[in-house]
């Protein structure tokens, strides 16, 4: 019988795939009762589940979660919460992998607030040509086995709309901008052609990024977009098709605030 009450539990039950089911449904059904207005149940299901928000709090700060003075931790309980509430199994497969991503973005949101710095991962993990960059991010973040799964599938979707663009992950590691304010200039450049449907349709048509145009929108020196080509075009793709996952996981999260300024042509 599954424990799923018990995070010991919940680990066991990745050694099958019936197993993961039968969690996974059995979780889900809790879940409903929770948002039906069972408190009790809201309780102890938090309760139980308090190791696996204060690892997960852990590995996301890269610092010891004192329970009992920890801002950090006190953001990833409600935000655990938050996601029992926001969890829609029509949307989301695993809620351990769901959950996951709120208490992140939340902690990102908290970083942000006290101007500190949140532990995210750069394009450099992709260095790695035998591809273990993938098992880097694992043992990093030691996600469970279905967001694994997950992050994983993302991933060779992603690879392969790179090698359309003829780019690969270690071409665009060693081509990732080194400074700060030019990495979020070209992300939010690639923010701004992912929006525009016109600009992602010729992005994607061409396989180039639509210079003209974009330079009639935007008051950028074109040899900032020549130079940083292979980049724009990498983060316009996880935008454009919506890579929630990578964007979330790698540091390609999108720039607070738009201070492009924009062409009055």
């Amino acid at each position: 019988m599954i424990d799923l009450f018990s995070p010991k539990g919940k680990k066991d039950t990745v050694s099958t795939t019936n197993k993961d089911k039968s969690f996974e449904d059995g979780i889900v059904n809790i879940i409903n009762k929770i948002k039906a207005g069972d408190k009790l149940l809201r309780e102890e299901f938090i309760n139980s589940y308090t190791p696996y928000i204060i690892r997960t709090v852990s590995n996301l700060t890269g610092k010891y979660v004192d329970v009992e003075n920890s801002d950090e931790f006190s953001v990833g309980l409600a935000a655990f919460n938050e996601a029992i509430d926001s969890f829609d199994e029509g949307k989301n497969m695993f809620f351990f992998k769901f959950s996951t991503l709120v208490i992140k973005r939340r902690l990102t949101d908290y970083a942000r607030h006290n101007k500190k710095h949140c532990h995210v991962y750069p394009f450099t993990y992709f260095e790695d040509k035998n591809n273990s960059y993938f098992e880097q991010i694992h043992l990093k973040s030691e996600i469970d086995l279905q967001n694994t799964y997950e992050i994983s599938r993302e991933i060779e979707l992603y690879e392969q709309k790179l090698r359309d663009f003829g780019i690969s992950l270690e071409h665009l590691a060693k081509c990732a901008p080194k400074h700060k304010d030019s990495k979020s200039l070209c992300i939010k450049i690639a923010k701004v052609i992912a929006d525009n449907k016109e600009l992602f349709s010729k992005l994607e048509r061409t396989r180039n990024i639509p210079k003209t145009e974009l330079l009639k929108l935007l008051k950028i020196n074109k040899k900032t977009i020549e130079r940083n080509r292979t980049f724009i075009i990498a983060a316009a793709l996880i935008f454009g098709n919506d890579f929630n996952l990578l964007k979330d996981f790698l540091d390609i999260s999108e720039p607070g605030g738009d201070n492009i300024e924009r062409s009055t042509k």
